[in-house]
């Protein structure tokens, strides 16, 4: 896996997400923390607008306060590489390796993580199955339930339930009592997140749901709740845990705002008050890690995961609520304890993609047949569509 060879890292970033600024967050601190003495780095900015640039003043946070295009190189992705100013023009520039640090729909949802497999190149973060199955919480559930990882009881709303009349949506979640969570299905950040306990809070927070996402999610709320998040890093064949965090302490639930609006907003994830480690039993911290190490590996998921878990104090019953598979921040500071400063939890993302990679491009992907030379040979092929 090592080389001495000066490698092309590119960081991707932004989005067409509602988590568009969070991702830049995230961007720009992953470029920072890579050792620029020994790589070059393309930092590589998805535009609000889809447009694929590189410059060098996106090292610089400030830059997006008020973003333009000008001073920067549009950029087109191409087989190993890319091209700067248009797909026919312009010297291919090879990249070795990507670290994904996108966050939301059109970015964690398996898009992009395709378009690099198709493109031949390397990255970091979960391919497209692992991507687009943790992006969906319900399907997430329902998983969990085969496989006897208690969830919170749940019930999906889709776009066409939008035109019902309420009693008819209340008639689907009257099993479930209040107080709820509502949610869109496939966002992350806390964003569209509603707490209720009235009828009329529920019908506005289905509302609000809807405007972000074509599925809504119904979730019965934990009561005496403390919500822990446990990170994993690896890949398909092998995975190690972080350490297990406490957020959440005042029995709320956390908010895009609380996330990423205090003061220290601008750390991402990292500014959020914190037990890290948690003071747990270690029945319960055992039960968690056990479960994260679980889901990791049944869902193929790869780099750095954070998964995220909601626990009754009152009974001491554990619920897994949801994947994270491009995490704020990349969850570093959940391994800091491991002794893994951000430059090093970087490396062993590569690390573990780069042996994946390995392993996956030695199976069998072309199979010769004679088809075609039959039919130059004046064969007739029935083809039933």
């Amino acid at each position: 896996m090592k080389t001495n060879k000066k490698q092309n890292i590119a960081v991707i970033f932004g989005g067409i997400s509602v988590e568009h600024d969070i991702s830049i967050i995230t961007g720009v601190q992953t470029i920072n923390a890579l050792k620029k003495n020994m790589q070059n780095i393309i930092p590589i900015y998805i535009t609000r607008s889809g447009e694929w640039v590189t410059g060098e003043k996106l090292w610089d946070l400030s830059t997006y306060s008020n973003f333009k295009v000008s001073g920067i190189s549009r950029l087109s992705l191409v087989c190993g590489g890319v091209k700067k100013d248009g797909f026919l023009g312009g010297k291919t520039i090879k990249i070795d390796f990507v670290y994904l640090a996108l966050h939301g729909s059109f970015g964690e949802n398996g898009g992009v993580q395709g378009l690099l497999d198709i493109y031949k190149i390397p990255y970091s973060s979960c391919g497209v199955l692992g991507s687009s199955v943790g992006m969906d919480k319900y399907l997430t559930k329902l998983l969990c339930k085969s496989q006897k990882i208690p969830v919170v009881a749940g019930v999906l709303l889709r776009e066409e339930d939008k035109t019902r009349d309420f009693t008819e949506i209340h008639k689907k979640v009257s099993k479930l009592s209040f107080p709820l969570v509502v949610k869109p299905n496939s966002l992350g950040s806390s964003i569209g997140v509603s707490f209720c306990k009235t009828q009329k809070e529920l019908k506005d927070a289905i509302s609000f749901a809807f405007m972000f996402d074509t599925e809504v999610l119904i979730e019965k709320a934990v009561e005496n709740l403390v919500e822990y998040n446990i990170a994993v890093v690896g890949n398909r064949f092998s995975c190690e845990v972080s350490n297990i965090e406490q957020v959440s302490p005042d029995n709320s639930i956390l908010s895009f705002e609380g996330k990423y609006m205090s003061q220290n907003g601008a750390k991402g994830m990292e500014s959020l008050s914190r037990i890290v480690p948690a003071k747990l039993d270690a029945t319960i911290q055992k039960e968690i890690e056990d479960v994260a190490k679980k889901l990791y590996k049944l869902l193929y998921l790869k780099g750095v995961v954070r998964l995220d878990f909601l626990c009754d104090t009152k009974t001491g019953k554990i619920y897994f609520n949801e994947i994270n598979t491009i995490p704020g921040s990349l969850a570093n500071y959940l391994f800091k304890n491991h002794n893994y400063n951000f430059g090093a939890l970087l490396e062993k993302m590569k690390d573990y993609a780069l042996m994946e990679n390995e392993i996956l491009s030695q199976k069998l992907r072309r199979f010769s047949s004679t088809v075609l030379k039959d039919v130059g040979k004046g064969r007739k092929i029935d083809i039933k569509k």
